[in-house]
């Protein structure tokens, strides 16, 4: 079974406070047992050369009897100086204090040096620590062995490690505990946003995390999922209100089509009134299908992996082509259609049906909301490093409260804008989610029954350009 986080933090915490305190603790014995080592050799090796130096003053030629009584007044002197004992050549001892004696300590066999020299080595022999040296002296050679007991020192270790080893446990529990409960304050605002984060269903989309008052790394995930949460509301907005608009689009079409169908059949009828009601059913059959494709396109446009076949395009080209479709429309109301192309072979990486249809929507929006008998210009040109189309009418205009929302999905700006004119609110919409997919920027200016100015500014590259494309 997984651990929670907490668990996991608190047990890594444990191993590595573990792992930690092992070292440490074998750190610290070792270097005081080092230590205490170090003193007690000092010790010895000082106490060896001062006992070096008695002797070379005391030691006449020839022994005499009174040596024993210097060197025992002279081991009753020294700190510790009990433990000494003092031999010859033949292993013969010179002196030994009544305290070394009963450790039956046996003279020690140290290699002779190449000239008059002296050496010194350490030895341990039970509770003993133990230096043993040479001297020469008169054209002999004398060993002295001085003594201490470190069984203080040893119950001083003994005593330190059994510290280290009860206290170790009592640390690592005290320390779990202290890493636990941090562990859980530490991870409290998570909590805290879990629980937050449940109540925020579809009807509790406003609903926002708590952001920490701290700038660490939970304000930044509280400030990151607020932020998503308000891309996702959003988007269930746009959605909710798109199915409710396409719903009532939808429904009016359906509700004619039924309606006529069942007036045909309610009473038997002539040839010319059947086929008046059919004429009828045709005329918003294809209004319904024309809504569907426009839904249908937008869907395609939503979509984060659109089926869109990117290839050179020629912009001045395609602008035209949508302009010869639109003068059909325009002669039809009596509106005189102009396009001025300044700029030719300008291209962009697009999708040329796209483009043909985003130019066609603003040539026909143009159009549809302008007088009979006036004028509508389009300019085709390039400024700079941009490719900017512009169409102006002379229509009913944009109302200033109404313009920041034209682009928007089934929006009407005013009652002139109805079913009787054939529109649905989508065309706009349309024609800005094309430009947004190949990174052009539009734009309206208008003023109420002045007219209006659509705008589009493209990113675009030469013909060098063109030839180094993919075919």
């Amino acid at each position: 079974m997984a651990l929670s986080i907490r668990l996991r933090l608190s047990v890594w915490y444990l191993a590595v406070l573990c792992a930690s305190l092992a070292v440490l603790g074998s750190v610290i014995f070792i270097g005081v047992q080092k230590s205490v080592a170090t003193i007690v050799d000092g010790d010895l090796q000082d106490r060896l050369k001062a006992a070096k130096l008695f002797m070379a003053q005391q030691i006449p030629k020839e022994l005499g009897k009174d040596l024993q009584d210097e060197f025992q007044e002279y081991s009753a002197s020294q700190p510790g100086g009990e433990l000494l004992q003092i031999s010859d050549d033949s292993h013969s001892w010179i002196f030994q204090s009544p305290s070394i004696q009963k450790y039956n300590i046996a003279p020690p066999i140290l290699a002779k040096p190449a000239g008059d020299g002296a050496q010194a080595g350490f030895q341990t022999i039970g509770s003993l620590r133990l230096i043993a040296g040479r001297t020469f002296l008169n054209g002999q050679s004398y060993y002295v062995q001085i003594a201490t007991d470190v069984s203080k020192f040893n119950l001083l270790l003994q005593q330190l490690k059994w510290l280290l080893l009860i206290s170790t446990p009592f640390a690592i529990a005290f320390a779990l505990a202290g890493g636990y409960w941090l562990s859980g304050r530490a991870l409290k605002p998570v909590k805290q946003i879990t629980e937050r984060a449940r109540l925020i269903g579809a009807e509790e989309l406003s609903l926002r995390l708590h952001v920490p008052k701290a700038a660490d790394e939970m304000r930044l995930l509280a400030e990151t999922l607020n932020d998503m949460l308000e891309r996702i509301e959003t988007s269930f907005h746009r959605i909710t209100r798109f199915t409710a608009d396409a719903s009532h689009e939808l429904r009016t079409p359906v509700a004619i089509i039924r309606t006529t169908a069942e007036l045909a059949l309610r009473h038997k009828r002539d040839e010319r009134e059947y086929r008046q009601a059919l004429l009828n059913i045709l005329d918003e059959a294809e209004r319904t299908g024309s809504l569907i494709d426009d839904l249908l396109s937008l869907a395609r446009t939503d979509s984060p992996n659109p089926q869109v076949v990117m290839r050179s395009a020629d912009l001045a080209r395609i602008a035209e082509n949508a302009y010869a479709k639109a003068t059909h429309l325009a002669a039809q109301n009596k509106i005189t259609l102009s396009l001025e192309i300044n700029k030719r072979e300008v291209y962009l990486d697009g999708d040329p049906e796209a483009l043909s249809r985003m130019f066609l929507v603003l040539f026909d929006n143009a159009v549809k909301y302008s007088p009979v008998g006036s004028e509508v210009k389009a300019v085709f040109d390039v400024r700079g490093d941009r490719a900017v189309f512009e169409i102006r009418d002379s229509g009913i205009g944009i109302t200033p409260d109404a313009l920041p929302h034209i682009f928007e999905r089934f929006y009407r700006a005013d009652s002139a804008r109805t079913r009787s004119g054939g529109g649905f609110g989508l065309g706009l919409a349309i024609a800005r989610a094309i430009a947004n997919a190949h990174g052009a920027d539009i734009q309206a200016e208008s003023q109420d029954g002045k007219g209006s100015i659509f705008r589009i500014s493209f990113t675009v590259f030469s013909q060098p350009r063109l030839e180094a494309l993919p075919k």
